[in-house]
């Protein structure tokens, strides 16, 4: 089972709705200005919010992650984060996994679920792996 850890990379310690920079800093290894300057750049390009998932996979595509189904167990019900160690390797894990569930974007790094609030009963919907 994945254990959690509480960091918020936001520059001013925010609890805000800003998931989506947050996962990208965890996952990506890069600063949080970087990450909202990617998803602005591409946003402003596609007129997509810099927020939704056309806008997050182009950010994710140009550091080498792909998009992975939704995962699911042998009796067909669903993983949820802290679980995703049952399909994740451990290589994966140390270079960072972008999850989503419903509303939200956390991270993976370093064997940990990193956010600013323990989501590891969630259910998992697409997740993103480095190639």
């Amino acid at each position: 089972m994945i254990k959690y850890i509480e960091k918020n990379v936001n520059p001013k310690g925010r609890k805000t709705g800003d998931c989506s920079t947050r996962a990208l800093v965890g996952t990506l290894g890069i600063t949080y200005d970087e990450a909202l300057r990617l998803q602005t750049e591409i946003s402003l390009k596609t007129y997509y919010d810099p927020t939704s998932k056309q806008v997050m996979e182009r950010v994710l595509a140009k550091f080498g992650y792909i998009k992975k189904a939704q995962p699911r167990k042998a009796d067909n019900t669903k993983y949820t984060v802290s679980e995703m160690d049952k399909i994740l390797t451990k290589k994966e894990m140390a270079e960072g996994v972008l999850v989503t569930v419903a509303n939200h974007h956390t991270c993976i790094t370093g064997g940990h679920i990193q956010d600013i609030w323990d989501c590891g009963y969630k259910t998992v919907g697409n997740y993103y792996v480095k190639k």
